[in-house]
């Protein structure tokens, strides 16, 4: 074996690999690999038989590879030897390619560096402006010595925190990095980096630590790179995955900057085929298009690694084969490829089969549009056409349960065809969504019925989506219950340069500079089709604000408003407008769009549109503000401008699918364990374990949100590259002759001016707006009980009646008059406010059978069984259990106490509050800083009900200034409010009857959780 010529075939320097690479027979590869005092040996201290008679084989003779020791300086005893002919394991008869030395740590390829590769190196770093030379280590002068290329070189990267460092898996990949001139350590394999500690007999024992090199090696804001394989194989790349987020999360605790490097697996699997293939360059590419470890935790999220039974490439999707006995179908294909259309043709085979259709959506707009692509009726439509159910109908999730108005039966499908497009959003939605809660137990076990029933009988599922994952598969599949084999058809087109969206990304912090913009291009005759994240009117930048601006700004053109309320008001020009599309909007000049037609319809109207302009505040899943740009089938400009960070999140907003489970389940034992002290007789035969594979799939898909929501706009931007999009920064255009600083100082001041005007104008259109809408709810018509059950039982509701049911729910919520106060205080948040502070104090009597009420119902809706997070996020004791631990209700009661920092007793609680930061961020939804002072600690829980601190002077203690708080009260109508509450509990808890409207308030979106428990008398611990 020549190894010289194998390491040059990984394109790795001769010199380098002179260095580190020996090659060794006979007895020599065992004295390099038997070295570790614990191997067994005999008496006279030789290796024993057995040991020996493993390693027999490296006697044909191989190549060794060991660098340096990053912890001594010294050669490395630690290293990997590469047999000619290699053994197999016991178990799996897998060829072992690479021995390491037994019963010893694994260790690191920090391999040594020749000095004309160091000097490469150096020249990258110092060209990109970092002072990283040979100077910078006082060596300037000598460099012909040994010791400088075996540890000189590591020594100049330890010291320099700022150099990057990409951690490969083996040595020659390592070897082909610092050839291409990056620094680069390899691990053994990619669990190689940290270790878990575990007891003799595996158990583990603590937590997984980085190993002690790469310890060394992680300093602060280090940038690391990790560039491990890029497999094919189903299982190896989750295994992989899995690798990549634990060694990324102990080097970021680390203090490092982690990116991940991937790449097309055709273009080679491992990084040094990747350079030996398509040459350094294209490692040059992928590593600056390296992403940060949280977008590539969501990105991975995302992937599909099942296997591919028809994999295209082409833009538009042929008429395909499905043969017949694929039951379970996935179709993953680009938007705006024709996914549609080809379940247009299998509707219609499946309908001359005599097949019942059925089409499962998240919006009744969006269904509506595909049944009437499909031929199909609308459930609603099946109502009024006895033979309407003949050849199958589309419904909303939120109706797939037997006491919907569709009384869906998932017994009547076991040989229909069911179809699920953008199944995702689909499923997330009725994992997750407010509208499904109250069903949501219903919902699943429908679902899952259907499912078994159709893939265990003779019928088909049919899923679609851009962006399919391994999450909907293998969810689809644990409902099923059975194995079975999915059928997979991937499109892997993307645009070619000349048919790619050009993307124009906006880096401001706010959306000014875009409106403005979009503003200058209607005045040039644009006509732009608008992507917004929001309609109602106290948003600055949602529909109603925007359109009300635009139609002062341009009284002549015709602007139209898409969102929920215009597309079912039925004297509004959107009303049903979904159906025929391509026909409406080329009558008007403008056109403004809410999330409500983000997905699921195809715009393809030519010629009309002139752009596409996009605002997204961080509401919608990143995934979802692409969608929105996608409508539009035709390759226009796109401009967009995205939020940097989203503060939207789902439970305590962790990354990670174990903490979020962990902490989930923990608080469901404090919940139950609180009903248990009000002798809640139910819980006996409580399902807590219901749909174990539904929880699994909320939890993966709330992960991915949670992830793409810490770097909103890197997440959406870099998923628009990924799609083959080309982004581009807008600029502020300067003056051309910079000599001219005085016009250039004037030119930015001219632009700042025109923003800050577009930004007045902007806040003064939706403060009238909003004003306005909340007098127009405040003086709406009065409605009865029963009229609000007739206007809930309508899919089109106009304007007014929506007023007179707001108006309605309003008063029965307060028992106040409804005012225009009233209604901006409910949009604001109050009630959960109110709600907090009432059970904390004046109701807390009460708060037993409150949360008592609020379980039975959730427990009878699902006939036994409860669907956790729903559970969880309707329960008030663990709130006020921890706020009554802190001291609220004391700080409360005594408001004329004059607080300080240096008191004992808030640090006391400030001590309490940040040795339980990740419960009460559970509970509670309040994230508690490392470094959070007592008097933050206690603002952020007076917060939850409304209260603050106001600073009423400052004093000397030493040579310390201190400042001195007081308890702020709200000025508000809460007193009136409560007295309502207090009589309406009262008379419930006289008669018995539930907390109805408790229980029908839809839930804070910021985790504040509803619910329901006993606190007195239970040992109650932060550490659920």
């Amino acid at each position: 074996m020549n190894h010289l010529l194998e390491w040059q075939a990984s394109c790795v320097d001769l010199q380098l690999t002179s260095l580190n690479v020996t090659a060794l027979e006979g007895s020599c590869p065992s004295e390099y690999l038997l070295y570790s005092d614990a191997i067994p040996r005999r008496n006279d201290g030789r290796v024993s038989d057995r040991i020996l008679k493993r390693y027999e084989h490296t006697q044909q003779g191989g190549w060794w590879c060991s660098g340096v020791d990053l912890l001594t300086g010294e050669d490395d005893l630690w290293g990997c030897f590469k047999p000619s002919q290699p053994r197999r394991s016991n178990d799996s008869q897998k060829l072992i390619k690479y021995e390491h030395p037994p019963k010893e740590p694994t260790g690191i390829f920090a391999l040594r560096v020749p000095l004309h590769l160091w000097q490469c190196i150096a020249n990258r770093y110092e060209e990109a402006g970092e002072e990283f030379a040979f100077s910078s280590l006082g060596h300037k002068q000598d460099f012909s010595g040994s010791d400088q290329e075996n540890f000189g070189f590591w020594q100049w990267v330890i010291d320099h925190p700022k150099l990057p460092v990409c951690i490969t898996e083996g040595a020659k990949k390592a070897g082909a990095l610092l050839t291409a001139g990056y620094i680069a350590v390899a691990i053994p394999g990619v669990h190689g980096g940290y270790r878990v500690p575990r007891d003799e007999q595996g158990n583990r024992i603590g937590k997984s630590r980085l190993i002690p090199q790469l310890e060394k090696l992680a300093s602060q804001n280090r940038p690391i790179y990790i560039v491990f394989d890029q497999d094919s194989k189903p299982n190896t790349i989750k295994a992989v995955n899995a690798a990549i987020r634990k060694t990324g999360y102990l080097l970021s605790k680390a203090g490092c900057e982690v990116k991940v490097i991937t790449w097309n697996s055709q273009l080679g699997k491992g990084v040094d085929d990747l350079i030996a293939t398509h040459g350094q360059s294209a490692f040059e590419q992928v590593y600056q298009k390296a992403h940060s470890l949280d977008t590539w935790k969501a990105q991975s999220l995302t992937k599909l690694t099942y296997r591919v039974d028809i994999r295209l490439n082409c833009r538009y999707i042929p008429e395909l084969p499905i043969p017949d006995n694929a039951k379970l179908i996935g179709i993953k294909s680009p938007k705006g490829t024709g996914k549609t259309q080809l379940l247009e043709g299998i509707v219609s085979r499946a309908i001359k089969n005599q097949q019942r259709i059925l089409v499962v959506g998240h919006r009744v707009r969006l269904v509506e549009a595909l049944c009437q692509r499909f031929g199909l009726n609308y459930i609603t439509e099946v109502f009024d056409d006895p033979q309407g159910k003949v050849l199958g109908y589309g419904l909303c999730l939120d109706s797939l349960h037997p006491s919907s108005q569709a009384q869906f039966s998932a017994a009547n499908w076991f040989d229909g065809v069911v179809i699920i497009d953008e199944v995702e959003q689909v499923l997330w939605h009725g994992l997750n969504s407010s509208t499904c809660q109250s069903n949501r137990v219903a919902i699943l076990k429908s679902l899952k019925n259907l499912i078994q029933n159709v893939l265990g009988g003779s019928g088909k599922v049919f899923v679609a989506d851009a962006d399919l994952s391994d999450i909907s598969i293998d969810y689809l599949l644990n409902l099923a219950g059975f194995y079975l084999q999915p059928l997979i058809i991937e499109n892997d087109w993307q645009p070619e340069l000349d048919e790619s969206w050009v993307v124009n990304s906006y880096k401001e912090s706010t959306p000014d500079r875009l409106v403005k913009d979009l503003e200058k291009h209607i005045k040039e005759g644009g006509k732009p089709f608008v992507c917004l994240s929001a309609q109602k009117t106290k948003s600055q930048w949602g529909t109603r604000n925007l359109e009300a601006y635009l139609n002062r700004q341009f009284p002549q053109l015709r602007i139209l408003r898409i969102d929920s309320e215009s597309l079912t008001e039925p004297n509004h020009p959107a009303c049903g407008c979904v159906t025929n599309l391509n026909q409406v909007l080329g009558k008007y000049d403008v056109v403004l769009s809410s999330p409500a037609i983000e997905t699921g319809v195809s715009i393809d109207i030519r010629g009309h549109f002139t752009s596409v302009w996009a605002i997204a505040q961080g509401v919608q899943a990143s995934n979802s503000v692409r969608q929105a740009l996608g409508r539009i089938r035709e390759n226009i400009p796109r401009f967009i401008w995205v939020a940097p960070y989203s503060f939207n999140k789902v439970g305590n907003g962790s990354t990670s699918i174990p903490s979020l489970l962990t902490s989930g389940h923990r608080l469901t034992q404090l919940n139950i364990r609180l009903l248990q002290q009000s002798d809640f007789e139910a819980l006996e035969d409580l399902d807590l374990g219901f749909q174990a594979e539904s929880l699994m799939c909320w939890a993966k898909m709330a992960v991915r949100f949670n992830v793409s929501m810490l770097n909103y706009r890197e997440s959406v931007l870099s998923a628009l590259v990924a799609e083959g999009h080309q982004v581009k920064e807008v600029v502020v255009k300067n003056s051309s002759n910079q000599g001219k600083n005085q016009q250039l100082d004037s030119l930015k001041q001219q632009a700042q001016a025109e923003t800050n005007s577009l930004k007045e104008a902007i806040t003064a259109v939706r403060n009238q707006n909003y004003q306005a809408e909340c007098e127009a709810v405040a003086s709406a018509s009065e409605i009865s009980d029963r009229q609000d059950q007739i206007i809930n039982k309508r899919m089109v509701k106009s304007l007014a009646e929506r007023r007179s049911q707001r108006k309605y729910e309003l008063k029965l919520r307060y028992g106040i008059p409804v005012t225009a106060q009233l209604v901006a205080q409910d949009d604001q948040g109050w009630y959960q406010k109110l709600q907090t502070h009432y059970y904390l104090t004046l109701g807390r009597q009460y708060l037993a059978e409150r949360d008592s009420t609020v379980a039975r119902k959730l427990i009878e809706l699902g006939e036994g069984s409860i669907f956790l997070p729903d559970f969880n996020r309707n329960q008030l004791g663990a709130i006020i259990g921890i706020m009554e631990l802190l001291g609220i209700p004391v700080l409360l009661a005594d408001q004329e106490r004059e607080l300080r920092n240096t008191d004992q007793d808030l640090q006391a609680m400030a001590a309490l509050a940040l040795a339980n930061r990740s419960a009460i961020k559970t509970a509670v939804g309040i994230g508690i800083a490392k470094n959070s002072t007592p008097i933050v600690i206690v603002r952020r829980f007076l917060d939850k009900i409304g209260f603050a601190l106001k600073c009423i002077r400052t004093e000397s203690q030493g040579k310390k200034r201190v400042r001195v708080y007081q308890v702020l009260s709200p000025n508000d109508d809460r007193v009136e409010v409560f007295k309502y509450w207090l009589n309406r509990d009262s008379q419930t808890l006289i008669i018995g009857d539930g907390w109805q409207n408790d229980y029908s308030v839809e839930v804070d979106s910021t985790n504040n959780l509803a619910s329901s428990g006993e606190v007195e008398g239970v040992q109650l611990c932060l550490k659920f």
